[in-house]
């Protein structure tokens, strides 16, 4: 659970800290007065600056490059994100100071944040870093800290935000730094699943931060203290320490930290039982102005309010919030990819950016060797040569190495780790693409859903090793009947799907069938597991009711499969689309609490 405010670093970010002037005439004075005020006091901070900017034939160049990061700031604020992360990215390659290099940096690396952009921030925030020990004043030294402790607990990466933050404490920083890498520190050591010394790591924390009037900040370690006890056997003490200081909460009017502590409420509730205050929590959630609908707090109300409906009967409410549910839950899913893609490529161009640092360091090593060579003999000459050839390779060899990282960082977003199949969403867009070029020409296509029978008994029984192990032979002897211009993937579980092209509805069940047997011979006992291995197949043609739409294809390829479930399992099924009312045939309807109880059973 993020617990850091990336707006409140966006008002904090760089500080100055330097005193208010009570009489600020000059304009280096009243630029230190903006500074000072520019996150306690936003309507005298905007007062100043436009003043600044009217005055600005009194300032010298550098004033001006420091006035132009202040008007940066005032436009972060208005959100106008793409104007002030610009004219920061300029400061950051042209002002010739490197505090105010390192300020833009660390701006432009917090709107980044804001905007998800992740990849920039962690580029921006790593040229922070890197100018961080050529800056003096600790003060300004340690928001790199405490910007990147945040981005890390955001990202997961607990042991790099804690260094960051223990970075930062040792460093005698001033009272703000310190509550935020307090903070920071609190989140991680948590998130690693450490053990928490509540005086020194939570109530010295609240105490110091409460002293600094940071209320955001002291209720997110109350939050973190919250989770601990709960994962402790603490639960009733966690509920009533957020119920207790959910009123300073709210005033901080900071909808994320409210999203964040409800949740957690939402969810002890639920935990203990009480489903109608857990209810409250999560309908306050979700009705919350500004609220992400991608967050964790979202994804748990509606999870909350699923169950409620349920409880008392409503089928229509706990369908509506289901599908919320699994729609938040999906797009915080692959928000949570995107920010570990955009780490890891981040950490891999650091990495290839000091090899390139070598490299060169080495080059410019090996001009001076050729300098002094060609002040020697021909033999001399001729070994600097070789030298140079030898570093042409290297360049060579990096540039090689980087290009396969990257291929392989493409295969690991589009593959299944375990059979080496597409991914669900690598087969949805192949797929798709392929029913597009068919759809043009009419060319015939067929989709196969199989679902393993009784899986959940094998890992069970067997132990999930023999699961995976059957998960891996399936996908083998599926490929097997895969010819090139089919597709196979997994979708999820024990749920495999393939597209065959050029493929009709007989050929498609021809395939289906010799799958079905090829899954049925497979022989577990080599894992130590006797439980036979089956499936059940659906099988739809673009040729009827689904014509060449994904999802209408994967829709009744499932109700097929299920109709292969109900008839006894280890079968094929070929989708038929139902009657039409009042032609004297009525499609058998699945009971509800048959299909349900099917349903736990594989």
């Amino acid at each position: 659970m993020a617990i850091h405010s990336l707006r409140s670093l966006l008002l904090g970010a760089g500080l100055f800290l330097l005193p208010a002037m009570a009489c600020a005439t000059s304009f280096a004075d009243r630029l230190r007065e903006a500074d000072a005020v520019r996150s306690g006091d936003s309507a005298r901070f905007v007062a100043l600056v436009d003043g600044l900017a009217r005055d600005r034939d009194r300032a010298d160049e550098s004033e001006l490059r420091h006035l132009r990061l202040l008007q940066d700031y005032r436009r972060a604020f208005a959100g106008d994100y793409q104007g002030a992360s610009a004219d920061a990215m300029a400061l950051v390659e042209q002002a010739p100071e490197p505090v105010l290099r390192y300020r833009a940096a660390l701006l432009v690396s917090n709107i980044a944040a804001l905007k998800r952009d992740y990849l920039v921030g962690l580029r921006y925030l790593d040229r922070a870093l890197s100018m961080r020990d050529r800056i003096e004043d600790p003060a300004i030294r340690n928001l790199s800290g405490t910007v990147a402790g945040t981005l890390y607990n955001e990202f997961g990466h607990y042991e790099l935000a804690l260094n960051e933050a223990e970075r930062v404490l040792a460093d005698h920083p001033d009272p703000h730094n310190r509550c935020g890498a307090r903070q920071i520190r609190a989140r991680a050591l948590n998130g690693l699943g450490r053990t928490l010394d509540e005086g020194r790591d939570i109530q010295e924390a609240i105490a110091d931060c409460a002293a600094q009037r940071q209320p955001m900040a002291v209720n997110a370690i109350r939050a973190t203290l919250a989770e601990y006890w709960a994962a402790h056997g603490r639960r009733k003490q966690a509920i009533a320490l957020l119920e207790k200081n959910l009123p300073e909460t709210l005033d901080t009017g900071y909808t994320r930290l409210i999203g964040e502590v409800r949740q957690l409420l939402a969810q002890f509730h639920l935990d203990e039982g009480d489903v109608a205050k857990a209810q409250a929590q999560a309908r306050a959630i979700v009705t919350a102005p500004g609220q992400d609908p991608t967050s964790l707090a979202t994804v748990v109300a509606h999870r909350v309010l699923y169950l409620a409906a349920m409880q008392r009967g409503d089928t229509a409410e706990a369908f509506r919030h289901y599908r919320l549910y699994a729609e938040a839950d999906k797009a915080r899913l692959d928000d949570i990819k995107a920010r570990e893609y955009a780490f890891q490529l981040s950490r891999h161009e650091i990495k290839q950016k000091n090899q390139s640092i070598a490299l060169l360091t080495s080059k410019n090593r090996l001009l001076s060797l050729q300098q002094e060579v060609d002040r020697r003999t021909k033999w001399n000459f001729s070994l600097a040569i070789a030298l140079l050839l030898v570093l042409v390779a290297s360049f060579g060899y990096w540039g090689w190495r980087a290009r396969r990282m990257h291929g392989s960082l493409r295969r690991l977003a589009e593959t299944d780790g375990l059979t080496g199949l597409a991914n669900r969403r690598h087969f949805r867009e192949r797929s798709e693409a392929v029913l597009a070029a068919c759809a043009e020409r009419r060319r015939p296509v067929s989709v196969l859903l199989l679902d393993l029978d009784h899986f959940k008994q094998i890992n069970d029984q067997c132990g999930h090793a023999a699961g995976d192990w059957v998960l891996r032979e399936v996908a083998r002897v599926g490929r097997l009947h895969c010819r090139e211009q089919d597709l196979f993937g997994r979708l999820g579980g024990e749920e495999f799907a393939l597209t065959l092209v050029d493929c009709d509805a007989d050929a498609a069940m021809r395939t289906a069938e010799a799958c079905r047997r090829a899954i049925a011979s497979i022989d577990a006992g080599s894992t130590g597991c006797g439980l036979p291995v089956t499936a059940s197949v659906g099988v739809v043609a673009t040729r009827g009711a689904s014509d060449y739409d994904y999802e209408a294809l994967i829709a009744h390829a499932d109700a097929a499969m299920y109709r292969s479930k109900l008839a006894g399992r280890n079968r094929v099924a070929l989708y038929t689309p139902p009657p039409v009312p009042g032609a004297g045939q009525a499609e058998p309807a699945l009971d509800r609490r048959n299909a349900e109880a099917m349903l736990r059973e594989y």
